[in-house]
């Protein structure tokens, strides 16, 4: 598994919110402190840009009552299951999942998404399974950070099922090449991948405010290989309906609506 103090990180520091009743916060701040390797400031009622100037920070982590906040002078970035919300509810309706039809999700999968970004494919696909398991892999340890916190402790408006689908997430930090060469042969049942995170062309204010955070290095054919060695039925990778991405990868099976902005690659495993 890759050694996540490898990855490149903006310069961070983490704090609390202005309000942070009992200490509660301050506690939690130290503890993400020692895990990412980052300063803890001590708030002081200084405000977030004064603390971003004062000490010449990309960003920091705000610890608040219920969420961890990414915060720089661009804006913020929080958890939220977003458009995963919309999704589940037009699939308990009878509507077609794309995503889901592709990757021919069942009952009791255990799926691995190498590439989880905000949490929202891995979230549907959790769904889909109906109680299985999805194991989403981010190599930053900021954005999986945020997310991991998020999926345990989002508070919006949600119903049992999609908490349950968002528990039923486990993330890891770990750069999906080094973790799927630790894995046996045929030990999940699907293997996506969804580079497209990782690329400009996204107009999310979210997407934006992580992709400094982000690593970009493009999907490999080795990497294709180990994740068909791991899955037992398919691996599919997401794609722009214009990009170039299945030929330089050698993937031939192509799926998706005639009118969508993205397309899905498969990759059939013999016997899946």
């Amino acid at each position: 598994m890759s050694d996540i103090s490898k990855q490149p990180v903006p310069r961070l520091a983490v704090t609390t919110s202005l309000c942070d009743n009992g200490g509660r916060q301050q506690e939690k701040a130290l503890s993400i402190s020692a895990k990412l390797s980052i300063p803890c400031l001590e708030r002081e009622n200084q405000s977030i840009e004064k603390l971003l100037g004062r000490y010449l920070l990309d960003g920091v982590l705000v610890v608040e009552r219920d969420r961890i906040v990414y915060k720089y002078s661009g804006g913020e970035f929080f958890f939220h299951p977003g458009l995963a919300i919309l999704r589940i509810n037009e699939i308990s309706s009878g509507k077609t999942d794309q995503m889901i039809k592709t990757m021919e999700i069942r009952p009791g999968d255990r799926v691995l998404d190498c590439t989880l970004g905000l949490g929202s494919d891995s979230i549907v696909i959790a769904y889909s399974t109906n109680g299985g398991e999805v194991i989403g892999l981010e190599s930053s340890p900021v954005i999986s950070l945020i997310v991991a916190e998020g999926l345990k402790s989002y508070t919006g408006k949600a119903g049992g099922t999609l908490l349950r689908s968002m528990q039923n997430v486990r993330v890891f930090c770990a750069d999906y090449n080094d973790y799927l060469k630790d894995q046996a042969e045929d030990s999940v049942d699907v293997v996506y991948f969804d580079p497209m995170f990782r690329r400009p062309g996204r107009k999310s204010c979210s997407i934006s405010a992580l992709r400094p955070l982000a690593n970009n290095s493009p999907l490999s054919v080795e990497a294709l290989q180990e994740a068909t060695r791991v899955a037992r039925r398919r691996v599919v990778v997401k794609e722009s309906s214009q990009g170039q991405e299945f030929s330089r990868l050698g993937i031939k099976t192509v799926a998706g609506g005639k009118y969508s902005p993205v397309t899905y690659g498969i990759i059939e495993k013999r016997g899946g």
